[in-house]
């Protein structure tokens, strides 16, 4: 297993640094084939509630290419979609086959999965964003394993045993240094970010990326699972490698916008 994983990472590693730094439209088609990817997971996973899957790739997709397109009206507009196509699913469904449960399962999908990436897309298109994408990315995985290691060798306290047993409060804090370690790291190369701006933004992250982490722990578990996929040898599915990432690259787009602003390439 720890074989798959590392052979997982070798590969997969180069080429999502060589993505990141391309940008453009081989950022933006990485995005649309592992949200589509992800997204097939999830719905995979909730095919007894019947989610309409139609309407939750459309949606999906149209986020991520209005973000792409339009910034952030772009993705909110391609997420309005849903709601007019949730309206018609609506009304050719029938009134007592359990209707508002599928219409929200749909539209869960299409929140945590595609608005999730298309905020990706929205972090990498900011003036600053090949160093912040690489903020969010790096200070995820490298909180990840400070918080793997160190929670394996003094890991006491349980965390969140109800939802994912093994995580404990030695690993999460270790996971948060780390996560900061590497937001400083990324100020070395870039004097536009100040010191407290690159430890926020770290920590953000690491805050964030172990929230995305219970988020879908707490789904799968709720759905009786162990992983969302089986694509990535050793890692799971897709959903299972980037749920930390898409929820850092949500509040780190947020936090480079009210707290950088222009400093980032970004306007209220």
């Amino acid at each position: 297993m720890l074989r798959a994983r590392l052979l997982v990472a070798a590969v997969g590693i180069p080429i999502g640094v060589a993505l990141m730094i391309l940008g453009g439209w081989y950022f933006l088609g990485a995005a649309l084939v592992l949200a589509v990817l992800a997204l097939h997971e999830f719905y995979s996973l909730v095919r007894p509630y019947r989610p309409n899957l139609l309407v939750g790739y459309i949606a999906s997709i149209a986020a991520i290419l209005g973000a792409e397109w339009y910034g952030r009206s772009g993705l909110l507009g391609g997420f309005m979609i849903i709601l007019l196509l949730l309206f018609f699913w609506a009304m050719t469904g029938r009134i007592g086959e359990h209707l508002l449960g599928r219409m929200s399962v749909t539209v869960l999908g299409v929140v945590w999965i595609g608005t999730a990436f298309g905020h990706l897309i929205l972090l990498r298109n900011l003036e600053k964003g090949l160093p912040l994408i690489i903020l969010v990315v790096g200070a995820t995985w490298f909180g990840d394993t400070a918080a793997y290691f160190v929670g394996r060798a003094f890991g006491r306290h349980r965390m969140a045993p109800r939802i994912s047993p093994k995580k404990t409060v030695e690993g999460a804090i270790a996971g948060l240094v780390g996560a900061a370690l590497f937001g400083l790291g990324v100020k070395l190369y870039n004097d536009w970010l100040t010191t407290e701006m690159a430890l926020y933004l770290g920590l953000i992250a690491g805050f964030a990326g172990q929230w995305g982490d219970l988020f879908e722990s707490a789904a799968k578990r709720d759905l009786q699972v162990k992983d969302s996929g089986k694509l990535l040898p050793g890692h799971g599915g897709i959903l299972d490698r980037f749920d930390s990432i898409i929820f850092a690259g949500a509040a780190v787009y947020w936090a480079s916008v009210f707290l950088i602003g222009d400093l980032a390439g970004s306007a209220l």
